[in-house]
């Protein structure tokens, strides 16, 4: 990728991973899917194993892969951000590629979604599979290519499966081949679920919850709906005009946003549309390349500005997320709550939405109490947890700290409701912790 590159280009791509870093540390706040994404990798590094040490509904080559760079640089967000830079500038590449006049307006928008996240990685490498299409690479590594985005979100890789398949239906031996490609790293990760004996856990988590993870989180923000559907028209048309496959490839991509179509999974899918739509246009690259560096100066200035006036503090005083965006009162609350949960000797929940941000601020081991959401439990895994807490809080003492504003709004959350009642109908209220919105409850 980097073969024929000269020092005005590498340059270029320096400047874009700078760029990158920084907007997200400085001028993008901590989301919880960043906190997750981190936590897994996290994890994974600490020596826990994923679907039998903690919950985890995605396959696992993107947290593996962060975790073996935390091993040898260190179990850091910071690291997290550093790969994630270096692959947003290995997609720009390919949107410099792929779009010739209008790659900066698209990196532009792409730079509000591009905090780390498995579905990153897996835009990086529809751009490559796009590219490998394009050059009739041989089936056996398509079917690779398509094998890796499948063990990255199982559900991207089936999505981008099926037009492969579609492209080369007629011709039995492409189909073997490719098969046979997109098996080899579906071999390596069966042999890393046997090795570490958490095989059923993997099919419980990953495929056996989708059901409930697609009914209790649907969610349809109609006009991101609307974009979804002209996005989709638009890269049907041009298939059927062009016969190119890439296009093919887009409007499977955009399955993406289903079934929670809102504002980041339906951008995801757009951007790269997008792209295409404004290349067919006679713009200007010298206009957009001024309006690119004068729209980055203006959000560094804003978010300097903010520092300046101590809207936010950076760094700010918590220890594992000293240099993320994070408010005044946030940065507190985290390093305030994550001392009192190290004080606490006997068995303790973290109903919270927040427990993995909590947990690696206080260095704490996560489990599969640390996220709740629905759809990331298994097939009926709420009802396991609740005899689980019933069966220990039995012989033991137990705290839990429970956020109950996720009762007030449980439609503006996907947290399961199920545990959190439970707790609040069979615990004692302790009131709450440090006049945050955390309650604590005990059973003595």
């Amino acid at each position: 990728m980097l073969k024929n590159i000269n020092k005005y280009q590498l340059l270029e791509l320096v400047c874009i991973f700078i760029i990158t870093l920084f907007f997200n540390l400085i001028c993008i706040s901590m989301n919880q899917d960043e906190i997750w994404n981190y936590g897994f990798a996290y994890n994974i590094a600490s020596g826990l194993i994923p679907y039998k040490d903690f919950n985890m509904v995605i396959t696992p080559l993107y947290p593996i892969l962060n975790a073996i760079i935390m091993l040898i640089f260190g179990k850091n967000i910071i690291i997290l951000h550093i790969v994630n830079s270096i692959i947003c500038t290995m997609i720009f590449k390919y949107m410099k590629k792929n779009y010739q006049n209008c790659y900066y307006i698209i990196y532009g928008i792409f730079l509000f979604f591009s905090l780390p996240n498995y579905n990153i990685f897996c835009l990086l490498l529809l751009y490559i599979l796009i590219d490998l299409e394009s050059k009739k690479t041989n089936d056996y590594i398509i079917g690779i290519l398509i094998g890796i985005i499948f063990i990255t979100k199982q559900n991207i890789g089936i999505y981008l499966f099926i037009p492969t398949i579609i492209t080369i239906i007629k011709n039995i031996k492409r189909i073997v081949n490719t098969t046979l490609g997109f098996i080899i790293p579906n071999i390596i990760l069966l042999l890393y679920l046997i090795y570490n004996n958490s095989f059923y856990e993997f099919i419980n988590y990953c495929f056996l919850g989708i059901n409930e993870f697609a009914s209790k989180n649907i969610s349809i923000n109609y006009i991101y709906l609307i974009i979804l559907i002209l996005s989709m028209i638009y890269v049907i048309i041009k298939y059927i005009k062009t016969k190119e496959n890439k296009y093919l490839y887009l409007s499977f991509y955009c399955f993406i946003a289903f079934p929670i179509i809102e504002n980041y999974h339906t951008m995801l899918a757009f951007i790269p549309i997008f792209g295409y739509f404004l290349n067919e246009l006679d713009l200007n690259q010298k206009i957009i390349s001024c309006t690119f560096i004068l729209f980055i100066l203006m959000i560094f200035a804003i978010n300097s500005y903010k520092i300046y006036k101590n809207e936010y503090i950076y760094p700010n005083i918590t220890n594992e997320y000293k240099y993320r965006k994070l408010l005044p009162s946030d940065a507190k609350s985290i390093k305030l709550i994550s001392q009192y949960v190290n004080t606490i000797d006997e068995k303790i929940y973290l109903i919270t939405s927040t427990a993995y941000l909590i947990k690696l601020e206080g260095k704490i081991s996560i489990n599969k109490f640390d996220l709740l959401n629905n759809g990331n439990l298994g097939l009926n895994g709420d009802e396991k947890l609740i005899d689980e807490i019933k069966q220990t809080c039995e012989i033991e003492k137990c705290t839990f700290i429970v956020d109950i504003t996720d009762t007030i709004n449980p439609e503006l959350t996907q947290f399961n409701q199920r545990i959190i009642h439970y707790i609040i109908d069979n615990y004692k209220d302790y009131g709450k912790i440090y006049n945050y919105e955390l309650t604590i409850y005990k059973n003595y």
